[in-house]
């Protein structure tokens, strides 16, 4: 599965923090900052930003801006890929074994579909952050997310709400959405596809 740019930036800033480059308890760049260090739109960088807080890599708070939190966690999260490229690597060796004994083929091939399956299940939960606005007409105005049930109904996160401009992470069961809201959700694209269906 190929990453987004914001996939591979919030890989890099996690790295960063794991080599020490930015300790526990100390503010990271403001997201200007990180756009022109990465070349890339500060919607780009909020996308990173919102990957890493859904991990527990970093906090964003209001006012305060971007803090790391878990060195622990940002290793956890770097070496998850690390794994995936052995696993790349161990996917090609069944396929050799394959040819050799291609009266065994279709078990391997069923096996095999499975395990890639759960590996792009498992970094799609971690990384797929997409942005969902509120119509005007939505029947999800005036309810607040607690009501909506967005987790239990659609497996998504709700890791932030762009409001007038301004980013709310983590928003609490009680926050109240209203038209042109803008929810950055973390999930599955058929998660985020149910989101959609809800809003």
């Amino acid at each position: 599965m190929e990453k987004a740019r914001y996939q591979e930036i919030a890989i890099d800033i996690a790295h960063a923090i794991m080599m020490g480059e930015y300790h526990e308890g100390v503010k990271i760049h403001g997201r200007s900052t990180l756009a022109g260090r990465y070349n890339v739109s500060p919607e780009t960088i909020r996308r990173a930003i919102a990957v890493l807080q859904n991990v527990g890599v970093v906090v964003v708070s209001q006012g305060v801006g971007i803090t790391v939190t878990s060195k622990a966690m940002a290793e956890k999260f770097v070496k998850s890929f690390d794994q995936k490229g052995e696993i790349q690597v161990f996917v090609e060796d069944l396929k050799k074994l394959m040819d050799q004994r291609r009266e065994i083929d279709i078990k391997i091939e069923s096996h095999l579909n499975k395990f890639l399956g759960y590996t792009d299940r498992l970094m799609s939960r971690w990384l797929d952050v997409g942005e969902i606005e509120i119509g005007k007409e939505s029947p999800a105005i005036g309810k607040t997310l607690q009501e909506l049930k967005i987790r239990e109904r659609t497996g998504a996160t709700i890791v932030a709400v762009v409001r007038d401009g301004v980013e709310q992470f983590s928003p609490d069961a009680s926050f109240v959405l209203r038209g042109e809201d803008v929810l950055l959700a973390a999930g599955s694209a058929e998660g985020q596809q149910k989101l959609r269906s809800i809003l």
